[in-house]
C-alpha cells in the first residue's frame, strides 16, 4: 500500500514537471530545445525567477526559438528578425503577398519552410499541453488588478505596429516606391484630457492617476469619453 501511494506521488510530480505534450515533445526533440516543457511551466506560473506570461506570449516565445533553431545552420538572424519572421508567417494581418515573399526568401536560404510551418504552435497548443500533459493551472488575474499588465499589452501593440511599418518600408524600398535610405520607425501613444488639453504617455497617465485638472463635473457627467490621441509614426 505504501508503495502504491509513492508511485502515485511520483507520477503526479512527473506530470507537472517532467511530462511532455505530444507536439511540445516532438518539436523539443526535433529542434533540440532542451528543458522546453519545464521552462514553459515556470513562465506560465511565474516561478523560478520568471514573470508570469500569457499563453500567446509563450506560443510566440516557442515559435521564435523554433525559427532560430531552424535557420541556425543556414544563416545568422539579426536582433528581432526571428520575431518578424514569425509574425510574417503566422499573423492574420499579414498579406498573402508578404507571406509568400517571406516563405520564398527562407526557401532560397535553404530552410525547409514546410517543416518549419508545420512545427509552429498556437496558444491553444500551449493550453492543451498544460491542461492535459502537465496537469497545471493558475488562478486568473484581471488586468484591472494589475495595471502593469495593461501597460505591457499596450507596449506589445506598439512594438507590433512598429514592426509592421518597418516591414512595409523595407518592401517599398525594394520595390523602388520610396528612395533607399536609413529609416527609423517611432510609435508614440498619447492620452489627452479633453478639458485642459494636457497630454501624457500611458505610463505617466497611470502614474499620475489620470488628469488632476478641475472642470465642470455637471458638464462632464454622462460624457466620460476616453480618447486615445494620435499615433505618430515615421
Amino acid at each position: 500500500m505504501k508503495m502504491s501511494k509513492q508511485i502515485r506521488k511520483n507520477h503526479s510530480s512527473a506530470s507537472r514537471r517532467g511530462g511532455q505534450g505530444s507536439k511540445i515533445k516532438r518539436i523539443a526533440n526535433e529542434y533540440d530545445l532542451q528543458g522546453l516543457g519545464d521552462e514553459l511551466v515556470s513562465r506560465w506560473l511565474g516561478e523560478d525567477g520568471y514573470e508570469r506570461e500569457s499563453l500567446r506570449d509563450l506560443a510566440d516565445r516557442v515559435n521564435n526559438r523554433l525559427i532560430h533553431a531552424a535557420v541556425d545552420d543556414s544563416f545568422t538572424l539579426l536582433d528581432g528578425e526571428a520575431e518578424n519572421i514569425r509574425r510574417l508567417l503566422t499573423d492574420n494581418d499579414v498579406t498573402a503577398g508578404m507571406r509568400t515573399e517571406t516563405r520564398q526568401n527562407l526557401k532560397n536560404k535553404g530552410i525547409k519552410i514546410d517543416n518549419l510551418e508545420s512545427s509552429l504552435i498556437s496558444y491553444q497548443s500551449v493550453y492543451n499541453y498544460f491542461k492535459r500533459d502537465r496537469d497545471i493551472s493558475r488562478e486568473s488575474q484581471e488586468t484591472t488588478n494589475r495595471p502593469e499588465a495593461s501597460l505591457e499589452s499596450i507596449q506589445k501593440l506598439a512594438n507590433r505596429l512598429r514592426a509592421i511599418v518597418t516591414n512595409n518600408i523595407e518592401q517599398w524600398v525594394r520595390n523602388d516606391v520610396v528612395t533607399d535610405g536609413s529609416y527609423n520607425v517611432d510609435v508614440a501613444l498619447r492620452v489627452t484630457c479633453q478639458h485642459c488639453g494636457e497630454r501624457w504617455s500611458p505610463t505617466t497617465f497611470l502614474d499620475q492617476n489620470g488628469c488632476q485638472c478641475t472642470h465642470d463635473t455637471e458638464r462632464a457627467e454622462g460624457n466620460e469619453d476616453v480618447t486615445s490621441s494620435d499615433t505618430e509614426t515615421v
